[in-house]
């Protein structure tokens, strides 16, 4: 012994240095791996959606080559926001730059699938789009990963590591929606255009006015009060333009009322497919529909209400469900307890905001819609 220092307590200090220099190392490995694995799983996911994007175009738009290349050059295809120091104008150079991409991705679908009718053409620009965000996103992990082993930088893979289970969620929506698109079926974001093609259900085809920027409007007289709706057009996948269009029409007819119907984000614990009614415009998107709307409302005082169902964003992406597609009834009573309220002979307008990929412009039987089949109810039948 020295110094009262034992054998022992020498491979006692030897064991705790050896941890203290360890356990980063070995932490920083395994959190490597975890990340790996997640990242292999985006890029698989790339990989599929390229696919069914190619295999799509093929089978309806018979291009003379085969438009993997093309698709492949494509996904590194990029928009740059417009500079923000000076605010005043700003949504006007948003509008600008979001219609040139626009007419970009139809320019890139005319590439790839030349022959394709416009309701397939509309659901290929809408599986590019969401291959392009899954490529984005695992393009942004396996950036970060990169960068974690290049620099040693155990703070990087920790904050990746506790964002990616919630960025998995919702990528693993958006294949699922990508998967949905290319079959042209229902997302839960139609939700929207469904209650509004319900209203519509009486309205023969050929009385439906076809307008520029993928939207259709119809004219009912409900309740003694007389009706303007507008959805996107069906049944393939589009939102359309709709802020300019509206403020046109509403200044056209003079209209004072505005009701929009939409899926909104429910919070953890409420329950899928619940309707709620509250005021405001309720679009998504970056907000150039949104502000149009609302300048028209601060300008002619209009009385503007929302009618939201609810449920994840995961929800939103992927494939219709039965919850989502029964809250529609739901909704369109809704909808007319609210056009109810309105003066006999008032001039509303009513529109379905959303996704209107699977969803027919006129809905008589909602029995029709592709829905996702439920898995768990499957399994307990069996």
């Amino acid at each position: 012994m020295f110094l009262g220092i034992t054998p022992f307590d020498i491979i006692m200090i030897v064991v705790i240095i050896l941890l203290i220099i360890m356990i980063p190392i070995l932490l920083k490995m395994r959190i490597n791996s975890s990340i790996s694995r997640y990242t292999f799983e985006l890029e698989a996911m790339v990989k599929e959606s390229k696919k069914t994007l190619v295999k799509i175009c093929v089978e309806n738009g018979n291009p003379i080559n085969d438009p993997s290349d093309a698709v492949d050059n494509f996904m590194e295809f990029f928009i740059v926001p417009p500079v923000a120091l000076d605010p005043a104008g700003i949504m006007d150079k948003f509008e600008s730059i979001m219609d040139l991409g626009e007419e970009r991705f139809k320019q890139m679908t005319k590439t790839i699938a030349p022959h394709a009718d416009d309701e397939w053409r509309s659901n290929i620009i809408m599986t590019l789009k969401a291959t392009l965000g899954i490529n984005g996103v695992a393009k942004m992990v396996r950036h970060n990963l990169e960068l974690s082993k290049k620099t040693g930088n155990l703070q990087i893979l920790l904050m990746l590591q506790m964002s990616l289970p919630l960025i998995m969620r919702l990528v693993k929506a958006q294949y699922e929606g990508a998967n949905a698109f290319s079959e042209g079926k229902p997302v839960g974001d139609g939700i929207g255009p469904l209650v509004t093609g319900m209203l519509l259900k009486d309205l023969p085809e050929n009385e439906l006015n076809y307008i520029e920027d993928d939207l259709i409007v119809g004219e009912l007289n409900i309740y003694n009060r007389n009706i303007v709706v507008m959805r996107a057009k069906g049944p393939g996948a589009r939102v359309g333009k709709i802020g300019k269009n509206v403020t046109s029409i509403m200044e056209e007819r003079n209209i004072k009322r505005l009701i929009t119907v939409d899926a909104a984000q429910k919070l953890e614990g409420e329950e899928t497919g619940s309707v709620a009614e509250g005021i405001g415009v309720v679009i998504g998107g970056l907000g150039v529909d949104k502000w149009l709307i609302e300048e028209q409302m601060v300008k002619k005082d209009l009385q503007v209400d929302a009618i939201i169902v609810k449920m994840s964003p995961e929800e939103a992406m992927y494939q219709m469900s039965k919850k989502i597609l029964e809250s529609s009834e739901k909704a369109l009573e809704v909808l007319k307890n609210s056009i109810l309220e309105s003066e006999t002979g008032s001039k509303i307008m009513v529109l379905g905001v959303g996704n209107s990929c699977g969803i027919p412009n006129t809905v008589k039987d909602i029995s029709k819609i592709n829905i996702k089949e439920d898995i768990k109810k499957d399994k307990r039948g069996q």
